[in-house]
C-alpha cells in the first residue's frame, strides 16, 4: 500500500459532515477505509467550569497539533493512538483508539481547515455550505436525541457561540475547500446526490494515483 489519500470535511455545525463522511465510507469500503471524528481531539471541560458557559465552538478548545501530527503519521504508514472525547461528561477517556494506516482516511470537522499545518495535510478538501436554518434544526435534532439538551439551551448555545464562531472561523476556510458542497435545501435525497458525486471525484483520484504508480490496494 503506498500513502493514504487523507480527505477531509468541514463545514458548519449540523451540515452533515458526519453524514457525507459515512457515506462515504460505504462506498469506497472495498478499497479500505477510517472514519476519525474532530471532535475527539477536544482538550475538555478545564476542572471547575460550568459547561454551559464554555465555548466549545473556538479552536482553541481543540487540539488541532495532535490531530495535524496523528494525520501526518498516519500517511507515513504508522500506527497511532488516538484520544477518544465523552461529551456526556466533556472530558476525553482513559482508553485511546489505535488506528492503522488504510488507504482511505476520512476526518470530518468544524475546523479541520482551520490551520495552515493541518488543511495542507489533506489530500482532498470538501466543505458543506448548508443554511443556517437548516443547520440549526438538525443541530436541535441531534443534541435532543443524542445529548439529552433542551431546545432552549440548544438555542441560547447557538446565537452566543455556535454560529458566531462559525463565521468567524469555519466559514472562511470554505475559500481553502478543493470542492464545495453546495446545499440550500439538505433532504436525504440531496445527501445521497453529494456523496454520490464526491465518490466519483475519489474514484478519478484513485485511478490517478494507481496510474502514477502510487498503489493503494
Amino acid at each position: 500500500m503506498g500513502n493514504p489519500i487523507i480527505v477531509g470535511i468541514a463545514g458548519g455545525s449540523g451540515s452533515g459532515k458526519t453524514t457525507i463522511a459515512s457515506g462515504l465510507c460505504r462506498l469506497t469500503e472495498q478499497y479500505g477505509n477510517v472514519v476519525i471524528s474532530q471532535d475527539d481531539y477536544y482538550f475538555g471541560l478545564p476542572e471547575g467550569t460550568d459547561a454551559s458557559r464554555y465555548n466549545f465552538d473556538d479552536p482553541s478548545a481543540l487540539d488541532l497539533e495532535r490531530l495535524a501530527h496523528d494525520l501526518l503519521e498516519l500517511k507515513a504508514g504508522k500506527t497511532v493512538n488516538m484520544p477518544i472525547y465523552d461529551f456526556t461528561c466533556h472530558r476525553r477517556l482513559n482508553s485511546v483508539r489505535t488506528v492503522t494506516p488504510t488507504p482511505l482516511i476520512f476526518v470530518e470537522g468544524l475546523f479541520v481547515f482551520a490551520t495552515p499545518a493541518l488543511r495542507e495535510v489533506f489530500d482532498l478538501r470538501f466543505f458543506v455550505d448548508v443554511p443556517e436554518n437548516e443547520r440549526l434544526r438538525r443541530r436541535i435534532l441531534r443534541d435532543m436525541q443524542e445529548r439529552g439538551r433542551s431546545e432552549p439551551d440548544i438555542r441560547e448555545q447557538w446565537m452566543q457561540q455556535v454560529e458566531p464562531m462559525y463565521l468567524k472561523h469555519t466559514h472562511p476556510t470554505m475559500a481553502g475547500a478543493h470542492f464545495v458542497l453546495e446545499m440550500p435545501y439538505p433532504d436525504d435525497l440531496a445527501y445521497c446526490e453529494q456523496v454520490v458525486a464526491l465518490w466519483k471525484i475519489l474514484e478519478q483520484r484513485i485511478e490517478s494515483s494507481t496510474h502514477n504508480g502510487e498503489k493503494i490496494t
